[in-house]
């Protein structure tokens, strides 16, 4: 792969080679899909108030609000994001388990609510944090940070707080590559210290819980994994950040003892496999289908004539095929691109387009074609 440091030429002129392009392509549609994870699940045109405590929701916080009003801590949905904030400074927070929207009441007042006005002063069983505020992690940072001395900083959520954390502030490494973190369940330090028992689950201390049969429920007595493992690892009482790989839920305990535990830690619905953010997640992409840019296409072709739908397609094929051309003749060549090169290419097929106009019969809007 080509390297990432910028060259020029002698009239100083920015390129880029193919490898790079190939790569931001690719990172822009990994960013694609994770809004697509994010908001699949989202009506924007709806505040979910109505609809409760969901169980699982992208949320927002509009900081211009909380800057400009009383300075309380107050979270909104997706809609009213859009609707009611859309001039303002918003950080998203991903998703919230069990928040219903702020928006307009007592706490934002001052912004009445376009999508759903008539609510409750306050919504008691929200939690908030310092994400709130706007600030997050043990540094109690911005996210971004613009004082940060790295221009990396990537930050993981805790499955159970659902604040968010440099991995360079989780007091532990990353257990595998930093790009591939997301697909690791992380809790932080301060929850397994509120939770102790969570430290025998641990992916790597390699206590590995057998996972749990559909019949297990049936046995009488199933012996209690926190006890057999806590036997085993007597000696280690360090508590510290934890990493669980997928189907760790499937590993955990479940004798009579254990679920006891979970409820009073009010941890039972956390420990649900529907709560995972990778089933949310699931959910929304296949629900942002509706989305595709190319149904979107067809959608809209379904409202042209038979003439102007042919000349569509065959504009986007030709647009294809010239694109496909022009890299593969650069990738063949230097591999570089300029500026220069890529006004060139869209010049042409301007030109082309053109001369098919010049050159092409086109019948009249009355045509029965």
């Amino acid at each position: 792969m080509s390297t990432n440091q910028t060259t020029t030429n002698n009239d100083e002129e920015e390129i880029v080679t193919c490898s790079e392009l190939l790569e931001q392509i690719d990172d822009e549609e990994a960013e694609l899909d994770r809004e697509r994870a994010l908001y699949g699940n989202c009506d924007t045109d709806t505040c979910t108030y109505p609809q409760g405590y969901v169980q699982r929701q992208a949320l927002f916080v509009c900081m211009t609000c909380h800057n400009n009003g009383n300075g309380q801590l107050a979270g909104i949905c997706a809609a009213c994001a859009f609707h009611c904030h859309s001039n303002h400074e918003i950080n998203e927070l991903y998703t919230r388990r069990f928040f219903r929207c702020d928006c307009g009441n007592s706490k934002l007042s001052h912004q009445p609510c376009k999508l759903c006005p008539n609510k409750d002063p306050t919504n008691t069983a929200n939690k908030y944090d310092d994400n709130f505020r706007g600030l997050y992690c043990t540094c109690k940072r911005p996210y971004p940070d613009k004082e940060s001395p790295t221009a990396d900083d990537a930050m993981i959520q805790c499955m159970i707080c659902e604040d968010w954390f440099h991995s360079q502030h989780l007091g532990v490494p990353l257990p595998m590559e930093e790009n591939d973190a997301d697909e690791l369940d992380m809790i932080c330090q301060a929850c397994v210290i509120k939770y102790p028992f969570l430290i025998h689950y641990d992916e790597s201390r390699t206590i590995t819980s057998p996972p749990v049969e559909e019949n297990a429920a049936a046995s009488n007595s199933p012996p209690c994994l926190l006890v057999s493992n806590n036997n085993n690892n007597s000696n280690n009482n360090e508590l510290h950040t934890i990493f669980l790989r997928d189907g760790w839920r499937k590993r955990l305990c479940r004798c009579p003892q254990c679920h006891k535990l979970y409820d009073d830690s009010n941890l039972t619905v956390v420990f649900n496999d529907d709560d995972a953010i990778q089933e949310y997640e699931k959910q929304a992409l296949a629900k942002s289908e509706n989305l595709d840019a190319d149904k979107l296409l067809t959608d809209s072709l379904q409202k042209l004539d038979h003439v102007k739908k042919l000349e569509v397609l065959h504009g986007i094929n030709e647009f294809k095929k010239s694109l496909s051309d022009f890299l593969r003749d650069k990738a063949n060549g230097d591999g570089i691109l300029t500026a220069n090169d890529v006004t060139t290419f869209f010049a042409g097929l301007q030109e082309k387009r053109k001369e098919q106009k010049r050159t092409t019969f086109v019948p009249p809007d009355n045509c029965k074609f």
